[in-house]
């Protein structure tokens, strides 16, 4: 699709002259265009321009409008997101265009789709070529204004994360553990981890459907095959889930099976929190204080049919809203299943997915307030699995309610076939979003797990609302009394990789990872160099760690 948003907003189209100065105003912010004159062709006869549209034209990082690409012959040309140098590496390309001679062909960006934090240029490169598509050998280049620029590179980003949904881990045809049902969840779910490990995000959050629980029986098995890909992995970041349908997929098992998705995540990993036995909680950033509240599903299997939501946990959400909005920070709502005929996810006109919460039941219609009232936040969900191509992935409910965005699916992203959902297994797609987080913007940019690439037409800019704020380091707490040496450091490496084999149920705890960053942190150390100060912080790193992962496993 060549719009990938969910939703075309306002009328409004600004096509910047890039022969003279333009100022253009958002926000009280003024941009100004390069005087450098563009479009530059690189092959003589080519031209690439680029007219940025809708109520954002004037705003930086938004990509909504329309590239044009003339040529004096027939050719094929791949258009890259670009910076000085060449493609911006991980990404797809924007498109493929085949432009006859004389002709122009063009393509669009939808509403809120943005531009990367790194790119300066928009290049088109010659379909024959197959080395690298720089910006030396482009048949045609597109400077980006300066005032069009994000103003962000990526290592400016405050934190970044990965946003996933509906893994699906299965054990209803297999009894061991893994099994290999839904075909290539527990691939996928190892392909997320190893891709969120290559970007070294801060940490994931999951919007549900961790688990399949299609028997009852089989359950423990699935949070074991869940936990076992995550302790394997090489990902040692914190990992926060959200509780979805099928996590209470048996009716008349709701109140064993939230009690299972509780021991299974650990939650924010504190005891207080899962002694509480509720299956939502809020998680608080660091290094800026963004808020994340995790909802859950409480009603059971159906959404359709159940309110999902007690007045319990409404009155929680709401209140963390109170408290914390409008108060220089970022707020994420992470919770699972989407509204039918309301906000992104599924075809508004014509639904596909039956599977929805009915908005007019009385929590859906609370909730649906919330997201209203208070504009500025973020909601993230999934469920339908409805692949990026349908271009169901973000929507503010045209300024109506908060900024929406859709997870497809790690485990199988669907798409329609027939007029119905196709849930036809692809080994080479699994979906959800790379997050960057920035002073004054944030980019959702959807991708391909499988191949660990970008897709352009899938990447959404969100206006930010936070900041970097200083944290005091915690101290190790040493232990003074022990004189380390090497053997010893090796020592507690060995029974470290013991501790975290042992404890593999407990790796989506904050605990286990933690112990687990640690010692990829030490495991290849060479401790003979390390002076007496280094051994003992390394060993009481480590020793502090088993003693946490313990009390914890323990307490369970």
């Amino acid at each position: 699709m060549q719009n990938s948003s969910m939703q075309k907003k306002g009328t409004k189209r600004i096509a910047l002259s890039f022969a003279a100065l333009l100022m253009l105003s958002s926000g009280g912010t003024a941009f100004a265009a390069e005087t450098t004159p563009v479009p530059v062709s690189a092959v003589s006869g080519t031209a690439l321009t680029y007219e940025f549209t809708g109520v954002d034209a004037g705003k930086a990082g938004y990509a909504e409008g329309t590239l044009s690409l003339s040529s004096a012959t027939d050719a094929t040309y791949h258009l890259y997101w670009s910076n000085n140098a060449g493609a911006l590496g991980g990404y797809y390309p924007i498109a493929t265009l085949n432009v006859g001679a004389g002709k122009t062909e063009s393509f669009s960006f939808g509403y809120h789709t943005a531009i990367p934090a790194d790119a300066t240029k928009v290049i088109a490169v010659n379909a024959s070529l197959t080395d690298y598509p720089s910006v030396e050998t482009a048949s045609a280049v597109f400077d980006i204004p300066v005032g069009k620029r994000l103003g962000y590179s990526s290592n400016d980003a405050l934190y970044t994360f990965n946003s996933f949904s509906d893994i699906h881990i299965d054990e209803e045809h297999f009894g061991d553990t893994p099994a290999y049902w839904w075909e290539y969840s527990e691939a996928h779910w190892a392909q997320a981890l190893n891709y969120a490990t290559s970007l070294n995000v801060d940490f994931i959050v999951s919007s549900g459907d961790q688990v399949t629980n299609a028997k009852l029986a089989n359950l423990d098995k699935e949070w074991k095959a869940y936990q076992l890909i995550l302790s394997q992995s090489d990902y040692v970041n914190p990992i926060y889930e959200s509780g979805g349908n099928h996590e209470v997929r048996q009716d008349d098992a709701v109140s064993y099976e939230l009690q299972a998705f509780i021991n299974g995540t650990g939650l924010d990993g504190s005891m207080g929190t899962m002694s509480a036995a509720k299956p939502y909680y809020s998680v608080t950033e660091p290094n800026t204080g963004d808020l994340f509240i995790f909802m859950a599903l409480e009603g059971g299997y159906r959404p359709a049919k159940y309110d999902e939501f007690t007045d319990e946990q409404l009155n929680w959400v709401e209140n963390l809203l109170k408290n914390n909005y409008g108060k220089g920070k970022n707020i994420y709502i992470i919770q699972h299943a989407l509204i039918k005929g309301y906000g992104p996810g599924d075809d508004l006109t014509n639904p596909y997915y039956g599977g929805a919460i009915d908005m007019s039941l009385p929590s859906a219609q609370r909730f649906i307030g919330l997201l209203e009232e208070y504009k500025d936040v973020v909601w993230i969900s999934g469920h339908s699995h409805e692949a990026f191509e349908l271009g169901y992935n973000f929507t503010d409910n045209n300024g109506a309610a908060c900024s929406m965005i859709h997870n497809p699916s790690i485990g199988n992203p669907t798409h329609v076939t027939d007029g119905a959902l196709d849930y036809a297994f692809n080994e080479n797609l699994s979906q959800g979003y790379y997050v960057q987080t920035f002073k004054d913007a944030i980019l959702f940019n959807g991708a391909n797990i499988c191949d660990q690439k970008i897709y352009p037409s899938y990447c959404y800019i969100i206006d930010g609302k936070t900041s970097a704020q200083k944290q005091a380091a915690k101290p190790v707490k040493l232990y003074k009394d022990v004189n380390v040496t090497a053997d010893m450091m090796r020592s507690v490496i060995a029974n470290t990789n013991t501790v975290l084999g042992l404890y593999y149920e407990y790796s989506s705890y904050d605990q286990y990872q933690a112990l687990k960053k640690c010692y990829y942190q030490y495991k290849n150390a060479n401790f003979d160099a390390m002076n007496n100060e280094e051994l003992l912080t390394a060993y009481s790193k480590l020793k502090s760690g088993i003693a946490t992962l313990h009390e914890i496993a323990s307490a369970k």
